[in-house]
């Protein structure tokens, strides 16, 4: 993609979120009217400033390219929030400049948009509009973990409409379109379309704070040289065990009929068992988090879709009003037979850890700094690829009302 064409899409992004905002105002009935004039508007400009040292650039085996990277993102928030209707916009930008490498420094864009309205007492819409130019050459694909080795456009669009079936049940309908472009040819550049139906009910007569969920979904993700259909049925519970402790379960099963070529035209069909664990710990000195998830994922970049089970900790400490500490560890495994979900076989571990300090100077500035250390083994390549990270960053964000 050229820079014509990513400034003119970034050109009709801004125009539909600036229409976005526009109809927003209007989109609640007449009779909701006083709610506009009460409605709080409020301007949040920001500006991050970060100093990387990075060991491998380009996340090579062999050859490792080190250097040290600026990076500059200013960004612009708008909100309006009332009683019924509620917009978030955010633009902005982010230059990187590589000191010792030529030809990688690039300015990438960022705009999202959402809305929540509450047409009645019992009917809630939401919309987010996503469009996000990224082209650092390590990026790391957010559910895989596994990198993309190439510049990138993602355009995301979202709805969902919420219905209150009465104090104790809820049923919504979402659809999602999901499209992300690489710069390399070679990447597996992707399209997902998405729709589900969420079902979900409190169960406090079984036991108190339980809400149940049922869950249906269906997606297509539509790759270069594959397809795939993905059918899911899942039912969950959730339960905040007291003030500081919640755990959320879901388990269910999956059935993906998938079509690519090999060089041929190949159909092939599968089933298996989906699930996910979540416990979240909040209290006044500390926080936590331990995570589990098994699904079926439409990757792209390097590979197409995978069956991925990922772990995720978290763990911090408040170590006073202004400072706080925090370390994550991250482990992803990707699988796919060779012929199962595309032509090309998957056996991928990716480990991610991260120690991050943060310091408050005062409610408008903060500043910190972060260890990062990355690494992939390709099982069936036998090559591991790793990288360290060290990041000092400062960030000013300075919210006002006009």
């Amino acid at each position: 993609m050229n820079i014509f064409n990513i400034q003119f899409q970034s050109l009709i992004n801004v125009s539909f979120l600036r229409r976005l905002f526009v109809a927003g105002a209007f989109l609640s009935p007449a009779i909701y009217c006083h709610t506009v004039y009460a409605a709080e508007i409020k301007l949040s400009p920001s500006c991050e400033l970060k100093e990387e040292f990075n060991d491998n650039v380009f996340l090579t085996a062999g050859n490792k390219k080190k250097d040290f990277i600026t990076t500059i993102t200013p960004g612009l928030a708008l909100s309006r929030s009332s009683e019924r209707l509620n917009i978030d916009l955010l633009a902005g930008f982010s230059w990187h400049d590589y000191a010792r490498t030529a030809g990688v420094a690039a300015t990438d864009y960022q705009y999202t948009g959402q809305l929540a309205n509450k047409i009645t007492q019992r009917d809630d819409l939401g919309l987010n509009v996503a469009y996000i130019r990224n082209t650092r050459p390590d990026t790391l694909n957010t559910t895989t973990g596994l990198p993309t080795i190439s510049g990138s456009d993602t355009y995301q669009y979202s709805g969902n409409v919420r219905r209150l079936l009465d104090e104790t049940t809820s049923a919504s309908l979402s659809y999602s379109f999901n499209q992300e472009d690489y710069d390399n040819q070679a990447s597996q550049s992707r399209r997902v379309h998405s729709t589900g139906l969420v079902y979900s009910k409190a169960l406090d007569e079984l036991m108190p704070r339980l809400k149940g969920t049922f869950n249906t979904n269906f997606s297509r993700s539509l790759y270069h040289d594959s397809n795939n259909d993905n059918y899911t049925i899942s039912a969950g519970a959730s339960r905040s065990i007291n003030e500081q402790l919640s755990i959320n379960l879901s388990a269910g099963g999956q059935y993906i009929h998938s079509t690519f070529v090999t060089p041929s035209k190949v159909s092939n069909g599968s089933w298996g068992a989906i699930g996910s664990t979540t416990l979240n710990y909040t209290a006044e000195q500390g926080f936590g988090a331990f995570s589990f998830a098994h699904n079926f994922s439409a990757a792209s970049g390097q590979v197409g879709a995978v069956q991925t089970t990922s772990f995720g900790l978290t763990l911090g400490r408040n170590l006073s009003d202004k400072a706080t500490a925090q370390c994550a560890a991250a482990y992803n495994i990707n699988q796919a037979d060779s012929g199962q979900y595309s032509s090309q076989g998957v056996n991928d571990r990716v480990l991610n850890l991260t120690a991050d300090f943060t310091y408050k100077i005062s409610k408008y500035f903060d500043i910190g700094f972060q260890y990062a250390y990355y690494t992939v083994n390709y099982a069936l390549d036998d090559m591991t690829v790793s990288q360290n990270r060290v990041m000092v960053r400062a960030t000013a964000k300075y919210p006002f009302i006009p």
